[in-house]
């Protein structure tokens, strides 16, 4: 193993797992990283590999809180679609530089994580209703309460059967998976005759209520972003209510039949 010398000439110093917080593109972002520290004057010092790693880290922590796929997220959903970087970079119609540049830290674009998850997780079909995410309650309840703070008003009411609640969350989750590739709660949606509703929503209503949102995966910024343009589009209840009842995804779906992800795209009202 590497070790360094204190300039100071104070002996070894120490390998040691320290946390960083810094601004990154505007973004507040933390980090963790290996440093060498010197355990007397505790100078702070490192080696090119250590330099790298931590370039990477920053990196990934930033497209995390953006919702841009990671470095190890890229990797996997290649591996996991059988593809070397060659033919990922081809599918893409770009060069293999750019892939190896971005599963080992460098920063894609907005547009260029949208054609990576359309390569990368368009071909998943078992994620077409579920917005290439699990479900999670207590991120549901979590964009209920912050719709909840943007509107001024209470929408998981007691008695309510989530006639408004449900079309704030479609556009959420389509929204989200047509801007970031991947939906904010992973809920399916089912056309009913009072607009898209929670797939089996009868049963989730007590659920969703009793839910922790403390348990839930923070919002990243570009998904609260997402919300907080969807309530100035609908900043009333009614507003939401008929523009869900005038999109065609809706429309020309078969009463009860699940909405697909994959029409998020068509959405016309926002």
């Amino acid at each position: 193993m590497k070790t360094l010398d204190c300039p100071k000439g104070h002996g070894p110093m120490v390998l040691k797992t320290v946390t960083k917080e810094m601004i990154f593109k505007g973004v507040d972002i933390v980090v963790e990283a290996e440093a060498y520290i010197c355990p007397e004057c505790g100078l702070e010092g490192g080696t090119l590999q250590s330099a790298g790693d931590l370039q990477s880290a920053i990196a990934d922590a930033y497209r995390a809180k953006q919702g841009l796929l990671t470095g190890i997220e890229i990797k996997e959903l290649r591996n996991f679609q059988d593809l070397t970087q060659r033919q990922l970079a081809g599918m893409m119609n770009i060069g293999i530089a750019s892939i190896k540049r971005w599963e080992t830290g460098m920063v894609q674009s907005a547009s260029m994580d949208r054609a990576l998850r359309f390569q990368l997780q368009g071909g998943i079909q078992a994620d077409n209703y579920s917005g290439n995410r699990e479900i999670s309650l207590p991120r549901i309840k979590l964009a209920a309460r912050l719709f909840e703070g943007l509107l001024g008003k209470k929408l998981l009411k007691k008695g309510d059967k989530f006639l408004f609640l449900a079309k704030y969350l479609w556009y959420a989750d389509f929204l989200c998976f047509n801007q970031i590739g991947r939906g904010l709660t992973g809920a399916s949606y089912a056309a009913i005759k009072y607009g898209p509703k929670l797939n089996n929503y009868k049963d989730l209503i007590d659920p969703i209520k009793e839910a922790n949102s403390s348990e839930a995966e923070p919002l990243s910024d570009e998904e609260i972003r997402i919300l907080k343009k969807i309530i100035e589009t609908f900043p009333e209840e009614q507003l939401v209510y008929e523009a869900a009842h005038r999109e065609k995804i809706w429309k020309e779906a078969q009463i009860g039949a699940l909405i697909p992800y994959s029409c998020a795209h068509e959405l016309t009202e926002i």
